[in-house]
């Protein structure tokens, strides 16, 4: 299990950081980064080790990149096991405490069959099973917007320990970016009514909206084993397009960085259409800008 450090001695590590001004945070996935921003404004620095267009279920910090970890006050992670490598990280950064953002929020436990990474759909090594024997988490959770409000509640808390002299700004800016984030919840759910009810169904390779799908009430239908770049067995492909005929789906969607030609051939074969990619994992610096994406893409292949 990870150790955690207590609030006294945490002060501590973090007041060399905030003599200097800067409070220096280390960012392991690129929202996570974004958020830091919103909160942090021009208090914090954001070293970002996790960068845009990384894949998340398989990146590993490098010695360089410990190295420019180990000049940070604190480090925030995504968290929900995404992450699998923490343990041996804490070990190399000597103290600096690592933040799992996501650890206290709201969870979604896989359904059996739903894949959440090529390797695990073909029994390749296991990027989630950290710390969860028995039950899988999901942890793309920041694809509900009501998460990431709550992940901004954390992150201003966090940053309020770590430089008290600036926690009226940290709380403030926090208010400020929940706010946004209230509004664009708002706006999303308002785009979503262009779509008919039935049919709000997002076909994907792999299991990474789930939680987009209990927030904004999609059916999310992936097609697990067909995720790979392999042959596909033809039976069984013509199983997965009868399931999909039988659900009336009328577009599937690839995504960025994970484009399986499986997808293209399981639209050709449905008379469906492929939708524009959509933004899974690592692959934005501006989470705003991300969910907009996304729904457009379902809302421009699915309102009509």
């Amino acid at each position: 299990m990870m150790k955690r450090i207590s609030a006294s001695a945490a002060l501590l590590l973090f007041s060399a950081s905030a003599v200097w001004g800067d409070l220096t945070v280390g960012s392991l996935h690129p929202l996570m980064a974004d958020v830091a921003r919103q909160v942090g404004g021009d208090k914090v620095k954001v070293v970002e080790v996790g960068k845009v267009g990384m894949d998340a279920h398989s990146f590993e910090p490098t010695p360089e990149d410990i190295k420019d970890l180990s000049a940070c006050a604190l480090v925030l992670a995504s968290g929900k096991g995404l992450e699998s490598y923490l343990d041996s990280l804490e070990d190399g950064l000597a103290g600096i405490p690592i933040h799992e953002v996501g650890k206290t929020l709201p969870s979604r436990e896989l359904a059996d069959g739903e894949v959440i990474c090529t390797a695990c759909a073909h029994g390749g090594h296991d990027h989630h099973h950290h710390h969860h024997h028995h039950a899988v988490v999901d942890p793309h959770w920041w694809h509900s917007v009501d998460n990431m409000e709550r992940a901004t509640r954390v992150v201003a808390r966090i940053f309020s320990q770590a430089d008290p002299d600036n926690a009226e700004f940290y709380a403030m800016q926090g208010r400020n970016y929940r706010d946004q984030l209230k509004a664009l919840d708002a706006e999303l759910k308002a785009e979503v009514t262009k779509i008919p009810e039935e049919q709000r169904k997002l076909v994907t390779a792999h299991a990474a909206f789930g939680y987009f799908c209990e927030a904004y009430g999609f059916e999310g239908i992936y097609v697990l084993g067909l995720s790979g770049d392999h042959e596909v067995a033809a039976k069984d492909l013509a199983e997965e397009i009868s399931k999909l005929k039988q659900a009336g789906v009328k577009a599937v969607f690839p995504e960025k960085n994970l484009n399986p030609k499986v997808l293209a051939q399981i639209a050709n074969e449905l008379g469906a259409r492929k939708g524009r990619a959509l933004i899974a994992d690592g692959l934005a610096s501006d989470y705003e800008e991300m969910m907009r994406s996304n729904v457009a893409s379902l809302v421009e292949a699915l309102a009509n």
